[in-house]
């Protein structure tokens, strides 16, 4: 077992004015270190969640709705924004959804929700395989037989199509 902690930082500045962005992830490998290749490219998949996740921050810093949104005005605790009434016949106003955010998650009917982590290395797998959001849930919905989103997977179904994933992506051995 080896143990991995992987940190990536970026500085954004513009107009004299500079955000920090770090993440930092720490996870253990089963890892054969006789095979440094291959422990080398476990180890590359923890790089990759990091910038992954370090550039989807970066990019929800710098749009349209993150920079709107700090121009808004703060309000006090004493005046909290007005919500609408459970019961109001008036349906709600559709609020504009970020550009670089999953969408809303829904309860799958099949148990607890996928957890972030396994999106994100189902999101990761696929561009590796080089597949868009659409194309990944293509093969997810062959991989378990129906049609899901896949911010709509339980934990069990990702770990379904992550095994699937992985078993697809290890070498074949020879059998005699």
């Amino acid at each position: 077992m080896l143990k991995v902690n992987v940190g990536l930082s970026r500085k954004l500045s513009r107009d004299f004015n500079s955000t920090g962005f770090s993440v930092n992830i720490e996870g253990e490998v089963l890892a054969n270190l006789s095979d440094a290749e291959a422990t080398i490219v476990k180890i590359q998949e923890f790089y990759d969640v990091a910038e992954e996740t370090l550039q989807r921050q970066m990019e929800r810093h710098e749009s349209d709705t993150a920079i709107a949104a700090r121009d808004e005005p703060v309000t006090t605790p004493s005046q909290p924004p007005q919500r609408q009434a459970l019961n109001s016949t008036t349906p709600p106003k559709p609020q504009p959804a970020a550009p670089t955010q999953p969408p809303q998650r829904t309860a799958p009917s099949s148990g607890e929700p996928a957890t972030n982590k396994q999106l994100q290395f189902l999101l990761n797998l696929g561009k590796r395989h080089g597949l868009s959001t659409p194309k990944l849930e293509d093969r997810i919905a062959e991989i378990l037989g129906r049609r899901i989103g896949l911010y709509e997977l339980s934990k069990r179904d990702a770990g379904v199509v992550l095994d699937s994933f992985t078993a697809d992506s290890k070498p074949a051995t020879a059998s005699h």
